[in-house]
């Protein structure tokens, strides 16, 4: 078949905007706030948007390893969460040496964690799936989960996250409930707690 011509296209990002909506977001959150660039930040340049966010973000989130460890060669030196966390021994390595936040989302993370011989202790986000069905730990397992991982003493702090199926829809129950269920999930464990992602807030 004759090959089509493709028009050229052209994106042009506008880091002072940039810059304005995550100081909007944090401002109407009212707390800290990660600036979530994983998939090179949407399509966008994760490192141009990594440096033009340095001298406000608390931090930064990222899909997987190579992404933070991209940002870290850029000599990006801010927090990183891992969103999906670590997939072996080595990464978790490599995260512990770069200063990397992992997320722990089902048993097999939090089993490396457990039987590692990491030195550096790390700060960890434990997952609870309140709703949305796609990772965490189930309800009645987050506490088991979060005091396995005080026993094991290779963790520096733990927060306690979930993300939310429909944020988006204001009129929509399911917020009210993922929250409710986070809430008896979590109680009486110590540690910060994320939940507002961008529709959230």
């Amino acid at each position: 078949p004759e090959a089509t011509a493709m028009r050229p296209a052209r994106a042009l990002i506008d880091l002072a905007a940039l810059r304005h909506n995550y100081e909007l977001a944090r401002r109407r959150h009212g707390g800290r706030a990660l600036a979530v660039i994983k998939a090179n930040a949407y399509g966008h340049g994760a490192v141009r948007c990594a440096q033009a966010l340095a001298a406000m973000a608390d931090g930064f989130a990222v899909a997987f390893l190579d992404e933070a460890l991209e940002l870290r060669a850029a000599g990006i030196s801010h927090p990183i969460l891992l969103l999906e966390g670590v997939f072996d021994g080595a990464e978790l390595a490599l995260a512990a040496s770069h200063g990397l936040w992992p997320v722990v989302h089902h048993e097999a993370q939090l089993r490396m964690i457990e039987t590692s011989s990491l030195t550096t202790p790390l700060r960890v986000w434990l997952k609870v799936n309140s709703g949305m069905n796609r990772a965490g730990f189930a309800d009645t397992a987050v506490a088991a989960a979060w005091q396995r991982l005080r026993a094991c003493g290779k963790e520096a702090e733990i927060t306690l996250i979930s993300h939310f199926a429909r944020a988006d829809e204001a009129q929509e129950p399911t917020t009210t409930e993922h929250i409710a269920c986070f809430d008896a999930a979590t109680h009486g464990l110590h540690g910060a707690h994320s939940l507002a992602n961008s529709s959230a807030i």
